[in-house]
């Protein structure tokens, strides 16, 4: 049966970022009629948090998605404080998190390391002139797998090892699959080389949110509305012509809008019909982009087993997970809950070369784990996994990699909008491309475009307020202790020169009650 209505904005996608554009919207305009459609039965995109058997009898909250974040990422911290979700912090951010001891490395290893290190910062500083108007150089650089450039600077079987383990977890993709200039400019979106090298300097995967993650959606579908957000409804046409655009579901359902925000895995975008079509070099970009296979797990126990034991594991423990036949594959932490529920969790690249049986594969996992706590792992009450690349509309986790000499052309096309059709999702992203604050920020700018047509006189900041001083407090602040000492010092003396010409004036009532209510509202602006 066919259904169809208007609206003023069409959101396709109710992950993290179409959730954000949306949520954008109705902050800067709530008269504004918005259609969020959703392909799957669930709210959330590549975020997923379920609930697993826990040792205090009950059942508890544990990702299977999205999880980590950090306070260098302050999109995804907007809505953490504007919802006012509880973090968790398994370590301190200055300690770093406990390695596996079971293999330590030679004086040999960590020299080779810091002087890959050193060569990939030069690299960072030479590519952050790339961009969409200075594209020189950027071609041969975008030519170069990381594979290739690892085997020419790095020496060392374990430093070599090392590194292949840090691409199976942060991209889901082994050196092999990735170009140098890809990796280098989606480290530079994250903060730089030494947001991932030194934790004192604050990283991604610094905190846990209680509860998990996915509950960021749904204070957004309770700021959205839900009679707003349509699941089940996977869109196969966008036609536009000069009355809007008029987008088209596989099971019958149509909408007629002004604007459409397109906030889905890029090969599911280039899966929808257009009319007229998109532009060649936008729709190679969206088949550009190959998955990532990635499987996440979580184990709970009874006991955190591996916090009793003699070695160096703790609260941080964390281990590279090896398979001889294959290397590294992926990594294992505590992921004990918010409410001290034990726990262990982790994720393994190279899904297709793994036994797909998921009995067989939690077998695997365990033996994996129990190279490095024991056989003790094998005692647990739950274990739960999540095959990435088998979710329906969705199809890779949790980062997708551009094919070798197509990332050049990235700045041009990923975000250009096509007449009423805007692109957001976490691949869209200027800053932290990948993860969950990219997802945000993209929605906010895809919002933001919208709004520019639609709202013209309404200012576009980057935040959903029309004002934006109090978000600046989300970003770490790295000025020295000197410039602190003066700032309050200067504060002081203000305050106090303020409060002289208060008291000098009080006869003047009227005119010094309302200053004083100016000031405040300044400093204070819930007064």
């Amino acid at each position: 049966m066919k259904e169809s209505f208007e609206c003023d904005v069409v959101i396709i996608g109710a992950g993290l970022s179409g959730l954000s554009a949306a949520y954008y919207l109705v902050k800067k305009d709530r008269n504004l009629r918005i259609t969020v459609l959703e392909a799957k039965d669930r709210i959330g995109g590549r975020t997923l948090t379920k609930q697993l058997i826990a040792a205090d009898g009950t059942k508890d909250f544990w990702d299977l998605g999205g999880e980590w974040i950090g306070r260098p990422q302050p999109h995804v911290q907007y809505l953490i404080k504007k919802f006012d979700v509880n973090v968790l912090s398994p370590v301190a951010p200055t300690s770093g998190r406990e390695m596996s001891n079971t293999h330590q490395l030679s004086w040999q290893t960590y020299l080779d390391l810091w002087q890959f290190k050193w060569k990939l910062r030069r690299l960072q500083k030479r590519f952050a002139a790339i961009n969409s108007d200075n594209l020189s150089g950027a071609t041969y650089w975008d030519g170069i797998l990381l594979d290739d450039y690892i085997s020419d600077e790095i020496w060392s079987s374990d430093a070599k090892a090392i590194v292949d383990t840090a691409c199976h977890c942060m991209f889901g993709l082994t050196p092999r699959e990735l170009t140098l200039l890809y990796f280098i400019k989606n480290v530079e979106s994250a903060g730089g080389i030494d947001t991932f090298v030194k934790p004192e300097l604050f990283s991604g995967g610094e905190f846990r949110v209680k509860g998990g993650t996915q509950q960021l959606c749904y204070q957004l579908i309770s700021k959205i509305g839900k009679q707003n957000v349509f699941l089940s409804q996977p869109v196969v046409q966008i036609t536009q012509s000069i009355e809007g655009a008029r987008v088209a579901t596989l099971n019958g359902l149509y909408v007629l809008c002004q604007r459409a925000i397109i906030a889905i895995p890029p090969h599911h975008a280039a899966s929808i019909q257009y009319q007229p079509s998109l532009p060649a070099a936008k729709l190679q970009w969206l088949q550009s982009i190959p998955l990532a296979f990635l499987i996440k797990f979580t184990i709970t126990y009874e006991n955190a087993f591996w916090r009793q034991s003699k070695s160096v594991f703790g609260r941080g423990f964390q281990a590279v997970l090896t398979d001889p036949k294959i290397g590294p594959i992926g990594l294992v932490y505590d992921a004990s809950s918010g409410r001290g529920n034990p726990a262990l969790s982790g994720f393994i690249s190279h899904a297709d070369k793994i036994d797909p049986d998921p009995k067989n594969r939690r077998c695997f996992i365990l033996c994996l784990i129990e190279q490095h706590v024991g056989h003790l792992c094998q005692d647990h009450l739950e274990f739960s996994q999540m095959d990435w690349s088998l979710e329906p509309y969705n199809g890779g986790c949790f980062l997708k990699n551009f094919i070798p000499e197509t990332f050049t052309y990235f700045n041009n096309d990923m975000r250009e909008p096509f007449d009423r059709l805007h692109f957001a999702g976490t691949e869209t992203a200027t800053v932290w491309c990948g993860f969950m604050n990219g997802a945000v920020q993209s929605g906010f700018r895809a919002g933001s475009e919208v709004i520019y047509h639609l709202r013209p006189l309404i200012a576009a900041f980057p935040y959903p307020e029309k004002e934006n001083k109090e978000h600046s407090r989300l970003l770490p602040n790295y000025s020295s202790q000197a410039s602190k000492w003066l700032k309050w010092i200067a504060c002081g003396a203000g305050v106090a020169s303020l409060a002289y010409f208060i008291v000098k004036n009080s006869s003047i009532s009227s005119h010094s009650e309302t200053f004083v209510r100016n000031i405040r509202l300044v400093f204070d602006p819930q007064v």
